[in-house]
């Protein structure tokens, strides 16, 4: 007996299911009260957190990110003090450096500065020779001739007069 009220039973309820319109009653459900009933620590806890990461795209994701907005945020003093530049130094090749570098190269360039800077000296000091020379020239010149160079300026006599402070011209 037990066994024939427990299919009619479920019967029933399928029926009453079948005729259920459920968006009618989804529509007079409050959700904010449901949801205020849920306890999200312990449906977050049920969540698998690599799951739900292993579904997002995260060259899109990166697409959005504008770096020099993140790079704006970091302290660089501080990421630097992490630097550990002697680590990054022994990791150099000396060797391999000067290998690869062209020493003649570096040594011509040097000199042919050097060459140059000591043409410049040299001229320099020619010029300043002949400012000299230019110079006691003239002086033995003065002794036995007029003077070189512009007339000297007439005599215009009296300055004009300037008004003075407070006075209108």
């Amino acid at each position: 007996m037990e066994s024939l009220a427990q299919a009619v039973a479920e019967r029933v309820i399928d029926l009453a299911v079948d005729l259920l319109d459920v968006n009618a009653l989804i529509a007079r459900v409050d959700l904010n009260l449901v949801l205020g009933r849920v306890n999200l620590n312990s449906l977050i806890g049920r969540v698998d957190l690599n799951e739900v990461l292993n579904h997002v795209d995260l060259n899109q994701v990166l697409e959005t990110v504008d770096l020099n907005e993140v790079l704006d945020r970091v302290d660089m003093d501080k990421l630097m003090a992490r630097v550990d530049i002697n680590q990054i130094a022994s990791r150099i090749d000396v060797e391999a450096l000067v290998k690869n570098t062209d020493l003649g190269a570096i040594m011509v360039s040097s000199s042919s500065t050097m060459a140059t800077e000591a043409i410049d000296l040299g001229r320099s000091h020619a010029v300043s020779m002949d400012e000299t020379l230019a110079r006691w020239a003239g002086k033995l010149r003065r002794n036995h001739a007029k003077p070189s160079g512009p007339p000297e300026l007439p005599d215009a006599g009296e300055p004009p007069e300037l008004p003075r402070a407070g006075e209108e011209p």
